[in-house]
């Protein structure tokens, strides 16, 4: 049997560590209920009667014919993905 894992009844830090983890996991439960809550409540709520009427919005062929060699959609992904990217790095400290 491993000794490794258990805990000696002497021993304090062990039963510490333990109410430690029970802690976070219950700071864990409330976050993610409020979250839970907040979502099911934005998805009570009805769309707009105005986004209901929307057409989709599409580029003249012409223009897509033109921008279709530059592969405008993995570029403009990219670029948005290196700003997020730089904005998360920026809030690291010691590295932003």
């Amino acid at each position: 049997m491993d000794e490794s894992n258990t805990c000696s009844w002497y021993d304090p830090s062990c039963a510490l560590s333990w109410i430690k983890d029970e802690l976070q996991a219950f700071g864990l439960w409330i976050y993610d209920s409020i979250l839970s809550g907040l979502a099911a409540l934005f998805e009570l709520m009805p769309a707009p009667e105005f986004m209901m009427n929307l057409t989709p919005h599409s580029i003249p062929s012409g223009v897509a014919w033109a921008v279709a060699p530059f592969q405008l959609e993995y570029g403009i992904g990219i670029i948005v993905s290196a700003y997020i990217a730089r904005f998360v790095l920026r809030r690291i400290p010691g590295i932003g």
